[in-house]
């Protein structure tokens, strides 16, 4: 057969539980006593509920182990069990429990027909009213006759004579009379109890209500494309800025020159320069033109001119003609002065045929070269600037990211893939092909730019709240991970995939939860709110041990979330309407507009 629990408030009265009784529609009703059960302390109490139950056909059963609510109980004959799962029975105790004395105030039961009674119609269950006021006067009489022995006593020490009191008859302003101090005392005991009362129950009485949310995770996956131009963007089409965070970095490293010069003296000598006109003609050869021979190098030191007018045979001179080199025509020939272009006795270097030619003008030495020496110093060569620039970029290439890192906040993405570090400007001391000196180093200075592409990550995480599949009751409450895949390429259009995790829950305010529960009992607010989807535990803290219920002021109601992921870490949830949020989106748009002003200033 099923049972109706009915678990009972503190600061329910005995009528509420007569009417909790009468209005259950099972057959059997178990009472649940709170731990200051005060309406269940009463003999007349426990009577009026058996009698409740017979008149409404209902078995009333106590749930208690509370020794003195079992003891009136079997006064009462009304059934007791330890618990819901054991049988109740009747409890046995030896004497009977007579009803309480004149402090028990008049006990008021509703009938089904909705009549009320008194305890005058249960006379069975107190003594009389005339009973209990004649020992009560007659207690007043002895205590009084008491207290006028001990003055008269106290006149008698002190000698004085003693003053009469005249007594009006009625016992309690004769009372008042002769206890003076008590009735002040008593009276401002009044006072107090009532001012503490009306503290304790109206303003006193708030709560804290922490809820436990648990959210469940998702994963996030779109296309998006990218602009360089700030006005094309479009957040909500997944169109972002691409903009560029870069910081410059100024470093000195010491690097090795491999370069050689031989500066000792320079080799020279003459060179015979000849050509053949079968006309008239000219050939020029300017001062500082290169020759070769054998693989070594000199220079023209004076300009040289070969010319025939077609006509004068006596500036031909043919007879001079080697034997191998023979030609027809005009030989018209000169001798131009050379020198080595750098010192070296390998430069000296005896006649030779070898030495190359310029278009038809064939060039010999008939005398060999000399004066070259030797003078070999360390100079700085160009690969070892570039090689010294390689590897500063290279060793230094993570400090370089954190100094750029650090300058760009928490509002944006970083792009990391983007990320480049280039040395464009360097400067060696000494500069190239200059001596280093023995013992010494050269030094290259150089500013090394990093640079870096961000995305506003609010923008980011708008676009996933948007696109993303929630319910109607459901709400982001965090977006993790963030990812953009590689960018191919970094331009105006450029498209690649956005990736991340979000953490979705029940869409519920403070507000709400409180005008959910506002005025009802502690059990059924903590129930009401467990029963909102994604809520996994609800704790209710008082301010006082006596507040039994919610307030009623939702200023004295305050609502605490707690939302964790699957592995039970808290989730700080953003607040999208908060002030600060607000002032960070207006910052930004004035950003933009000053973004956008300057470059038209540039354009």
């Amino acid at each position: 057969m099923n049972k109706d629990v009915i678990y009972i408030e503190p600061e329910d009265d005995i009528t509420d539980v007569i009417l909790k009784i009468e209005n259950s529609k099972e057959k059997i009703v178990a009472l649940v006593p709170p731990k200051k059960a005060g309406v269940f302390r009463s003999i007349v109490n426990i009577k009026l509920i058996a009698k409740a139950g017979v008149s409404s056909e209902k078995t009333v059963v106590l749930v208690t182990v509370d020794p003195s609510i079992v003891k009136l109980a079997a006064t009462a004959k009304l059934p007791v069990t330890k618990d819901l799962q054991s049988a109740p029975a009747v409890p046995e105790v030896a004497e009977p429990i007579e009803p309480e004395d004149d402090t028990i105030e008049e006990e008021l039961v509703e009938e089904e027909d909705g009549t009320v009674e008194t305890e005058e119609d249960v006379k069975d269950l107190k003594p009389s009213k005339a009973e209990k006021a004649a020992a009560k006067e007659a207690e007043e009489e002895a205590e009084e006759a008491e207290e006028e022995d001990a003055e008269e006593e106290e006149e008698k020490k002190q000698k004085k004579p003693k003053k009469s009191m005249k007594l009006s008859g009625n016992k309690v302003l004769d009372w008042i009379k002769v206890h003076k101090k008590l009735s002040i005392f008593a009276g401002v005991a009044i006072v107090g109890l009532i001012g503490f009362l009306i503290w304790a129950f109206g303003f006193a009485p708030a709560v804290d209500i922490t809820v436990a949310i648990k959210t469940d995770q998702k994963n996030f996956s779109e296309n998006i494309s990218f602009t360089d131009n700030l006005a094309n963007e479009n957040a909500k089409e997944g169109k972002f800025y691409l903009e560029q965070k870069k910081v410059e970095n100024t470093q000195e490293v010491n690097f090795e020159a491999t370069g050689q010069k031989n500066r000792g003296n320079k080799a020279s000598g003459q060179v015979v320069a000849y050509t053949f006109f079968k006309g008239a003609g000219s050939v020029a050869i300017n001062s500082g033109t290169v020759l070769t021979v054998n693989g070594l190098s000199f220079t023209t030191s004076e300009n040289a001119t070969l010319s025939w007018d077609g006509e004068t045979d006596d500036a031909c001179d043919n007879a001079n003609q080697p034997s191998s080199l023979v030609r027809s025509g005009c030989q018209v020939s000169t001798k131009i002065s050379v020198a080595a272009v750098e010192g070296g006795t390998k430069y000296n270097i005896g006649a030779s045929n070898a030495w190359s030619s310029i278009a038809d003008v064939v060039i010999y030495s008939d005398k060999a070269m000399g004066g070259g020496t030797d003078d070999i110093i360390t100079v700085v060569q160009q690969a070892d600037v570039e090689k010294a620039k390689n590897e500063l970029t290279s060793a230094k290439e993570d400090e370089y990211k954190e100094k750029l890192y650090e300058t760009i906040d928490d509002n944006y993405y970083v792009i990391d893939s983007t990320f480049e570090a280039k040395t464009d400007s360097a400067t060696a001391t000494p500069g190239v092909d200059e001596e280093v000196k023995s013992g010494t180093q050269p030094v290259l200075k150089a500013t090394t730019t990093a640079t870096v592409y961000v995305i506003d990550k609010v923008k980011l995480e708008e676009f996933i709240r948007e696109k993303a599949d929630l319910a109607d009751d459901q709400k982001i409450y965090d977006v993790r991970d963030i990812y953009i895949e590689n960018i191919s390429e970094i331009k105006d259009g450029s498209t690649t995939k956005l990736k991340a995790q979000y953490f979705l829950g029940p869409k519920i305010t403070e507000s709400e939860v409180v005008d959910k529960i506002k005025g009802k009992g502690l059990g059924d607010a903590q129930r009401e709110i467990r029963d909102i989807y994604g809520v996994s535990d609800v704790k209710i803290i008082t301010s006082y041990p006596w507040v039994m219920s919610i307030p009623g002021d939702s200023n004295k109601v305050s609502v605490k979330f707690e939302v964790k992921d699957q592995d039970g870490h808290e989730i700080k949830e953003k607040d999208e309407n908060s002030e600060e949020n607000n002032n960070t989106e207006e910052n930004k748009d004035n950003k933009s507009e000053n973004k956008e002003s300057d470059e038209k200033k540039k354009s």
